[in-house]
Order: structure tokens, then sequence, then C-alpha cells
């Protein structure tokens, strides 16, 4: 790496998209880190509000803090990838990705290089947070995800996501990997679900159960931390119902094994083959299902998606 690990630069990579209401708090918030050693990088795509306009007006008095790039509208998911792939600084130790409408804590970064510099820096590595959820006011509610009761791994990401994207740091080996090889976005389900995969197949998942992000609930942006338990399984079952003529989980999988399956371990293959294995009757999704070590966090989360995975819903 070009410096030591303790004043290594970070890289923020935010896309922006009509998010003139909170944006100019969220830039306050990084550029009051702790750590001052960081760059941050702006995409907006396709703004029709006043977005373009503070984020020049950021830029013009930020110029050694901020660059901007204000691009057409190709989604966020394709928005980050082209962030990284191509505008992320040689000199770049680490990357974070950010959202427009969240709140950093202080010490996001300096926390994120602490817990990475333990480690060697020759292996992909990605540091995560909750989030603490807080309404449109910054009020606190309370912290999501819930911690992962059986760890983060590459069996866990086939099937789950468990790293919210705002909360990510991932280091220079996991950046050189993802832009080396940057899937077709219309075959992944999220910029930061594809990052767990990549990191857990190759490297280390290091979870801090402390958050690091006052993550904003309003109107766009609600998710299941703030639901009662059965609003909540009601719009999971949805979710799973919606997506399954699509089969968004199989589909990602087969694309990074286009991608990453010539160098994935060979136990780790395996379980990647045999959950592609296509045309499976009943039985044979059954007998899958109950010898399959893939594993969602929680116990009812597992007995969902097997349940669909038997119904086909899920597997090819």
């Amino acid at each position: 790496m070009s410096m030591g690990e303790q004043h290594g630069k970070v890289q923020i990579l935010v896309s922006t998209y009509n998010g003139e209401k909170y944006l100019a708090e969220q830039l306050d918030s990084l550029l009051e880190q702790t750590h001052s050693h960081f760059f941050i990088t702006i995409r907006d795509d396709g703004s029709s509000d006043s977005t373009t306009a503070i984020i020049y007006e950021y830029v013009t008095n930020y110029p050694n803090k901020i660059e901007a790039l204000y691009e057409k509208n190709i989604g966020v998911i394709a928005s980050f990838f082209e962030l990284l792939s191509g505008y992320t600084h040689d000199d770049t130790d680490y990357v974070c990705f950010c959202d427009q409408d969240d709140v950093w804590m202080p010490d996001k970064l300096e926390r994120g290089l602490c817990s990475l510099s333990e480690f060697s820096g020759d292996i992909p590595l990605m540091h995560l947070t909750p989030t603490l959820m807080v309404d449109e006011t910054l009020q606190p509610l309370n912290c999501w995800p819930p911690a992962p009761q059986r760890g983060p791994s590459f069996l866990n990401a086939l099937i789950e996501n468990i790293a919210v994207g705002a909360t990510l740091m991932i280091n220079r080996p996991a950046i050189d990997m993802m832009r080396h090889k940057v899937p077709c976005p219309q075959n992944i389900v999220m910029h930061d679900w594809w990052v767990y995969l990549v990191v857990s197949a190759f490297g280390k998942v290091i979870y801090d159960e402390n958050p690091s992000i006052y993550y904003r609930q309003h109107q766009n942006n609600v998710v299941g931390g703030q639901q009662g338990f059965v609003d909540k399984w009601v719009k999971k079952w949805s979710s799973y119902k919606k997506h399954r003529a699509q089969k968004v989980l199989w589909n990602q999988a087969r694309e990074f094994e286009c991608c990453w399956g010539e160098r994935l371990p060979p136990e780790l293959k395996v379980e990647l083959h045999r959950f592609l294995l296509p045309d499976r009757g009943f039985l044979k999704r059954t007998k899958y299902v109950l010898s399959t070590p893939l594993y969602r966090q929680s116990t009812l989360d597992n007995l969902v998606l097997r349940l669909m995975m038997i119904r086909g819903d899920i597997l090819k």
C-alpha cells in the first residue's frame, strides 16, 4: 500500500439521485470525520431537483476534498459500480460507499481503519456494522439489522445479505477484485451484496456490532427495523413472491460463478455448483434443502427460505 494502514487514504463513493432534502447534512457528516485523510467522489445519477446545485456548492467550497460527476441515469447499482471501477484513485487504500440521506457518526472512518489494520493487507477485507435507525429529525429508533447470529460467510452470502452498503469499508485488494471483474448490474440484487459475496469467498469479513451511521427512515426509505413482527413477515413473504419468477438469488449466484467460479476454493465451488444445478424436481429440491449447509441468520428466515426452495421459487 502507498501509506500505512492507520493513515491510509479513504475514498468515499457517493451516488446521488434527487437527494436535495438531506444531502447537505450527509456531506457535512463526511467532512467532520475524525480521520482526515479522505476524498469524496460523487456521481449524480441524473437528478432533476437541486441536488446538482448542492453538489456544485460543496465542490466549490472543498475542491481538495470533493469531486463530482454529473451523469445520466443508470440506476443505483450501476452507478456505484461505475464509481468503483472507473473513478477509484490509484492512491486509494480503502473505499467506503455512501448514500445521500444518512448521517455518518464522526468516528466511522477511524473505526473501520483500526479494525482492518489488524489484518494482513494481502487479502480482501471488509468492515461492516449495523445502523442506528433514526426518524427524519435524527431521533433514535433502534439498531438495524440485528447482529448476525451465525456470523458472515460465503455460505450465508449466497442466499442473504447482511451488509448495509453505507456501513462498508473495503481494503485495496478487495477494491482491485471489484474493479477486475465488474458484474452485469441486471444480474445482481445490490452492490453491497456483491461485495459481501466476493470478500466472503476470497478474504475476510469483519463485523463490528456498534453502529457507524444514522440510517434515516423516511417515506422513500422504509426497512424492516421499524415494522412489527407480523408486518415484517407479510412484507418479506410478498417480496419472495414478487421475485420468485425472476430467480434473483439464482441469477446472482450464476453471475458470481461466471466472474469468479474458477478461482473459488474447492469446498465453496462444490456448494455453489450444488445451488446452481438446473431442472430439479420436487424430491431433488427437498433432498437438497435437507442437506445444504447454506444458511440465513435467523431461524425463521431459514425456514421461509427453505420452504421457497422446496416450492421451486428460488432454485432452478
